[in-house]
C-alpha cells in the first residue's frame, strides 16, 4: 500500500511541477507556416537552420529516438501494458501534452508553441534540471535514459546551436 501511495505521489508531483513553473494557462499553438515564412524569407537563418538541422540528425536524433521519440514525435513504441484501462489514458494524456510542448517528428526547427532558441533552452534546462524523460517514464524504461556521454552531446549541440542563432 505504501508503494501505491508513494508513486501516486510521484505522479502527482509530475503532474504538477513537470514544466519547470513555466505558465501553461494560456496555450500557445504552433505555427508551422507563419514560422516557415519567417524562415524561407530570411536566407541566412534558413542556412543556419540547414546546418543546424543536418548536425542534429548526425549527432542528437538517435539519442533523443531511444530516450524522447515516444512521447515527442509520431513514432510512439507502446509498451505491454499500454492496453490496461486507466494506463492506456494516463499515456495517451502524457503523449499528446508532450506532442504540443515538442514535436521531433519533422527535425529542427521542431514544431511547437515557441521559437526554436526558446525550444533549445527548454530543452537543455530541462536535461539539467533532470525533468526529461520523466521519472514515471524511466521506472519501466531505465535503458532509455541519456547515459552522460549523450547528455553532453546533446548540451553541446544546443550551446553550438544556440551560438549560431544568437
Amino acid at each position: 500500500m505504501r508503494i501505491i501511495i508513494a508513486i501516486l505521489c510521484t505522479m502527482i508531483f509530475q503532474n504538477s511541477w513537470g514544466h519547470g513553473g513555466e505558465n501553461h494557462s494560456e496555450e500557445k499553438t504552433a505555427s508551422p507556416a507563419v514560422h516557415n515564412q519567417i524562415v524561407s524569407s530570411n536566407k541566412n537563418l534558413e542556412n543556419i537552420y540547414k546546418t543546424i538541422n543536418t548536425n542534429y540528425k548526425k549527432r542528437v536524433k538517435p539519442i533523443f529516438e531511444k530516450s524522447c521519440f515516444d512521447c515527442h514525435s509520431g513514432e510512439t513504441n507502446y509498451p505491454w501494458y499500454y492496453k490496461i484501462p486507466g494506463i492506456k489514458q494516463l499515456i495517451d494524456s502524457d503523449i499528446k501534452e508532450a506532442k504540443v510542448h515538442l514535436d521531433f517528428s519533422n527535425d529542427f526547427p521542431f514544431l511547437s508553441h515557441e521559437t526554436p532558441i526558446k525550444d533549445l533552452k527548454s530543452i537543455f534546462n530541462s536535461l539539467e534540471e533532470e525533468r526529461m524523460p520523466p521519472q514515471r517514464y524511466l521506472w519501466f524504461h531505465g535503458e532509455n535514459n541519456l547515459t552522460e556521454k549523450e547528455f553532453k552531446e546533446v548540451k553541446r549541440w544546443i550551446s553550438e546551436s544556440l551560438e549560431a542563432m544568437e
